[in-house]
């Protein structure tokens, strides 16, 4: 598919997202909503990718919505809209590849609630993060309410989504919406080292652990044990496991994990 407002870079085994309106700070426009949907459903489709990296062209990530554009909906634009939204962030969460979010400058609304489906976010320090739906008289739409506040907690969600005010990386850090914070200069080799890094574990011991931490999240733990049971003989584990016990892989994958964002 050809896309006008993204940029869709496949090399390899990782697929890069780019919301490409810099001028704009990427807001997300009809337009742009929708290319998004699509590029993700391309990567759902590409059983050869195993790393999507989303972030947004020039110094900025992505500001929400485009609300210049909402004095040009309809009545039922709305509607339509959030629920592309919302179908489009759970393709996301649901994805098979790992995927990372890399954001810099501007990640408000819209922005900061596509960060929530990423399984990684590696932030630079310069990054603004909000949630200013509350100044534009609207609520959120994605996943600033429900989602948010599993990351944060009540009491945060609530100061981010009823207040309005822009918080810095550091803040984000500390509630649990930043992985790794980093200089703006080392954002593209910090996305290349966890890339790395998840490349070098086994696909399917990795693809299974990213469904159970998704879904158990929503569960008792009795309930949530039952997804850590092994479902069959699993043969790749004899693999990786005879590597550890002879070091070949143990050298491999251990080397870089071992102290991986402990500085």
């Amino acid at each position: 598919m050809a896309y006008e407002k993204l940029i869709f870079d496949r090399k390899g085994e990782v697929t890069t997202i780019t919301l490409n309106r810099p001028s704009a700070h990427n807001a997300l426009d009809k337009e742009l909503s929708a290319e998004l949907n699509a590029a993700v459903r391309e990567v759902r489709a590409d059983r050869d990718c195993r790393i999507l990296v989303i972030r947004g062209a020039g110094d900025t990530f992505c500001a929400g919505d485009d609300v210049k554009e909402f004095n040009d909906w309809t009545p039922e634009d709305p509607y339509w809209q959030i629920e592309l939204y919302q179908e489009t962030v759970n393709l996301i969460e649901d994805l098979t590849p790992v995927t990372i979010a890399a954001v810099d400058g501007v990640c408000t609304g819209g922005g900061l609630e596509l960060t929530l489906v990423c399984d990684f976010v590696i932030a630079t320090n310069r990054t603004r993060w909000g949630m200013p739906e509350i100044d534009w008289d609207i609520t959120p739409g994605w996943g600033g309410i429900s989602r948010i506040s599993r990351f944060a907690g009540r009491r945060k969600a609530k100061e981010w989504n009823m207040i309005g005010a822009l918080f810095d990386t550091e803040t984000a850090e500390r509630y649990n919406l930043v992985n790794k914070i980093c200089a703006p200069e080392d954002l593209d080799k910090e996305v290349a080292a966890l890339s790395e890094v998840m490349l070098a574990k086994n696909p399917i011991a990795l693809r299974r652990t990213k469904f159970a931490l998704n879904k158990s999240a929503d569960m008792t733990v009795h309930q949530a044990l039952s997804l850590e049971r092994p479902i069959d003989p699993y043969p790749p584990a004899k693999a990786g496991i005879a590597d550890f016990q002879s070091k070949v892989g143990r050298d491999k994958r251990r080397n870089l994990s071992r102290g991986f964002w402990q500085a």
